[in-house]
């Protein structure tokens, strides 16, 4: 009805077309008891406004804590909204009291050297310890990397140097030089030059030696 920019005379008007089921029934049974709009706001809150609501949203504010994983400006709002929930009349002191409680301790030290005595300072300067928190944390990955890739680069040389790489080196230069004196050896043996047959020097006959030829017995 905001948005209609209706008057609170046209807001009366509409409110059955907007209500249901025991609400509607409510304002018609209460109609001449609620002659403004604003009346008519707080005697619908009174009546079907939970009673035990405050109760659990104060019951969750005092248990809340912030997260691990959870930023600083989602816990300010989320805490705050339960602080209204829970009372909407808390006073600034105890809110503030309650978002100082609730923080992760890794920020509530630096907070409270800060010392902030409003809600609006607590933000301001919890924002800011995260994001110089999370600047340090970057910078100390960097560093780490870039100390931890010179002892990769070491370590890397060390083992093509060591033993082990020495005798594979070793066994392959020695597998090369067998393989090349077996290809030497045979290159060798096929181009030597074959010997002739043995010959019967008598009858040239290649059957026999000349002490078995038949002409020589002759």
């Amino acid at each position: 009805m905001h948005l209609l920019k209706l008057s609170d005379t046209e807001k009366l008007f509409y409110i059955p077309s907007c209500l249901e089921a025991d609400a509607k029934d409510w304002f018609f049974d209460n109609y001449h008891f609620v002659p403004s709009w604003s009346l008519f706001v707080q005697k619908l809150l009174d009546t079907f406004e939970s009673s035990s609501k405050a109760d659990i949203a104060f019951n969750r504010l005092r248990q809340y804590q912030q997260s691990l994983h959870q930023d600083v400006r989602q816990y300010y709002f989320e805490l705050m909204k339960l602080c209204k929930e829970a009372n909407p009349l808390m006073d600034e002191s105890s809110k503030l009291q309650y978002l100082k409680d609730s923080l992760k301790s890794s920020l509530r030290f630096d907070i409270l050297l800060k010392n902030p005595t409003t809600t609006d300072e607590f933000l301001k300067y919890a924002q800011k310890i995260e994001e110089l928190r999370s600047l340090d944390e970057q910078q100390g990955m960097m560093e780490q990397s870039s100390q931890q890739q010179p002892n990769l680069i070491t370590t890397s040389a060390r083992s093509s140097n060591s033993p082990t790489n020495y005798a594979r080196t070793s066994q392959t230069n020695n597998k090369t030089t067998t393989t090349r004196h077996d290809l030497s050896n045979q290159h060798r043996q096929n181009n030597r030059t074959p010997k002739p047959p043995y010959r019967c020097y008598r009858c040239d006959g290649t059957d026999h030696f000349i002490s078995q030829c038949p002409h020589f017995q002759q």
